[in-house]
């Protein structure tokens, strides 16, 4: 039997996936998300961009994040 290690979970980002399933409406800016989910303004960043990378999001031009018609 092979062991593997595979990288730890971030609990922030399966928050805010969480928030995003749950709310299929929901749009937050980079500093809202920053202030939901309690962390700064680049970790919230990174881990929106982490869920656009995952289709779950999109941004639009003016930085609002939103659940893709399929995410």
């Amino acid at each position: 039997m092979v062991a593997t290690i595979s990288s730890p979970v971030d609990a922030d980002l399966l928050r805010l996936r969480n928030e995003f399933v749950t709310m299929p409406g929901l749009c937050l800016t980079v500093p809202q998300t920053a202030r939901l989910i309690s962390v700064r303004e680049p970790k919230a960043s990174a881990l929106l961009d982490a869920l656009v990378v995952d289709g779950l999001l999109v941004r639009s031009g003016g930085g609002v994040y939103r659940r893709t018609r399929f995410g």
